[in-house]
């Protein structure tokens, strides 16, 4: 035990300890918690009380001052595979997944057969899109501990994610039989039964949304789950209005951390402004990696950046990277605001040597290897770094992946994404028109400014030809076309692709999304004018 001062009365310390473990151990945690509560302010400083004073204040949704606490607890003991545990997934509420991951293997370091952080390190790499890493950890847990609720509805999840909705239920109802309090078990059970048209989805999700227990985020994802749930019986007025409020709750829950910025959107406006009756001469070669050819595929989300990086991946000479923040470096350093992005673009060409060089360095540390391969970094966000790309690498060839832009600004708004700053702006429907309309503006002001390499791919062209389509791409990317390419569907499960378009591409080409926007032509009337200069 460590107490603040050698005076304390060190007995009267123990006694207190040994109560709050009393309390504990006979099953009356929240009087655990408010003992603990009562002893830290009392100057009390112990693993176990700091654990569970920190367990009280996230019950309060004070997560940060949470997370402080068990800090300090893991520094106290820091072989005790619990305290940990608690600390990782106090770490994951947060969003603060490596980190989060480094508490799982600590715990797991200190105690090998602790089932609950193998599985709570298996969500964690979820959070990171590491899906066939989970996957195994996942089973794992089970294999220490059969039954394990977290461990069941993380392969639950996975199964929805792979186009598996029947193995998702079952798996998800066995999650649920071992911990029917378990929120995230209810919300997969939920999004199994609306991919089959199970019609039990609207009423689980109704008493979920009415018990008023759910915390803000898992409140937004049943709203939304129900919103789905509706549209697939036509009641899409219902629908609207369901993920309009799932909208709102989730800006409400990450106000704290994106509702007082000016965010991505004020950003490529003030890019676009900027490169306005600009030139830009750039230097042949430079950037130049290890890749036979470099390739960026970029396009606004839910406009099919996914499918052709699936497809393109079937290709013997290409290999592809998705959605990993390889730029990150020459984006903070360049473009996060208006002045840094001014003195961009007044910056000569050798003063970005050292952004390539970051680039590379960060393909390098993904594991992947483009020596003499046609490489494709795919991240529909960069759409937002066009002039950065530029730049950087003006022997690239980008790709842009398009599709109608009301389909696409409709999926985005409905679609639940992990959050940041441009999916909190696509939290409303404005918002999600706005951004596209940006995006699409400083496409154009990039292309007059900056010589590029680019060709556009439309999802609605790869749906009704998919081997025409498809050929164009392979010439613009100076390889041959390959039969393989149309094989993608069957490796989605086995590339462990965690896009809400996963599931999508293990059915392969489909046309269901095509014109979807038409059942919500009235409440998207206010944002078609918006959108009209867009459209093919």
């Amino acid at each position: 035990m460590s107490v603040t001062s050698a005076s304390r009365d060190v007995e009267a310390d123990r006694a207190t300890l040994r109560a709050v473990h009393a309390a504990l151990t006979g099953g009356d945690v929240a009087r655990a918690q408010a003992m603990a509560a009562h002893a830290l302010a009392d100057g009390v400083v112990h693993p176990m009380v700091l654990d569970l004073a920190a367990g009280r204040l996230e019950g309060l949704g004070r997560l940060d001052e949470a997370c402080a606490l068990l800090a300090r607890a893991a520094e106290m003991a820091p072989q005790a595979p619990g305290i940990r545990n608690a600390y990782g997934l106090i770490l994951q509420r947060l969003d603060r997944m490596e980190e989060a991951l480094a508490e799982f293997d600590a715990a797991i370091a200190a105690e090998p057969g602790f089932a609950p952080a193998w599985s709570n390190r298996a969500v964690s790499l979820m959070g990171l899109a590491r899906l066939n890493d989970a996957r195994r950890d996942f089973e794992h847990a089970l294999g220490l501990q059969p039954g394990n609720p977290v461990a069941l509805n993380g392969l639950a999840h996975l199964a929805i994610r792979r186009g598996a909705p029947e193995e998702a239920r079952s798996l998800a109802a066995q999650a649920f039989e071992r911990a029917p309090g378990f929120p995230p078990t209810q919300l997969i059970l939920a999004e199994a039964e609306v991919a089959l048209g199970d019609g039990g989805a609207e009423p689980r999700l109704r008493a979920l949304i009415k018990d008023g227990a759910l915390p803000p985020q898992d409140l937004a994802t049943a709203t939304g789950l129900l919103g789905d749930a509706l549209d697939a019986q036509g009641r899409h007025a219902e629908a609207f209005e369901a993920w309009t409020e799932a909208g709102e709750t989730a800006r409400a829950a990450h106000a704290p951390q994106f509702g007082g910025r000016p965010g991505t959107l004020a950003a490529v406006r003030d890019m676009t402004a900027l490169l306005d009756r600009r030139s830009f001469a750039t230097v042949e070669g430079a950037g130049k990696g290890p890749a036979k050819t470099h390739v960026f595929l970029v396009g606004f989300p839910r406009s099919g950046t996914t499918l052709l990086e699936q497809v393109l991946e079937q290709h013997d000479e290409i290999v592809t990277l998705a959605e990993k923040e390889c730029l990150v470096d020459g984006a903070r350093a360049l473009l996060a605001d208006r002045d840094k992005f001014a003195a961009f673009c007044a910056l000569p060409d050798a003063g970005l040597d050292q952004y390539r060089a970051a680039y590379w360095r960060r393909v390098a540390e993904q594991g992947v290897d483009p020596a003499g391969k046609v490489f494709v970094d795919k991240h529909p966000f960069h759409s937002f770094k066009l002039p950065l790309i530029a730049r950087l690498f003006p022997d690239a060839r980008i790709l842009f992946a398009e599709r109608d832009p009301r389909d696409t600004v409709l999926s985005c708004f409905r679609r639940r994404f992990r959050m940041n700053d441009p999916n909190y702006q696509m939290l409303t429907l404005a918002g999600a028109a706005e951004l596209f309309a940006a995006a699409m503006e400083l496409r154009a002001a990039s292309e007059a400014a900056l010589p590029m390499h680019a060709q556009t791919c439309r999802l609605e062209d790869m749906i009704g030809d998919f081997d025409g389509t498809t050929r164009a791409v392979c010439a613009h990317l100076g390889v041959e076309w390959s039969a393989k390419m149309r094989d993608f569907a069957a490796n989605v499960a086995q590339r462990g692709v965690f896009t809400p378009s996963g599931a999508q591409l293990a059915r392969g080409l489909n046309a269901e999304g095509v014109g979807k926007w038409r059942d919500y032509a009235a409440q998207m009337a206010p944002v078609l004018p918006l959108l009209e200069p867009w459209g093919k």
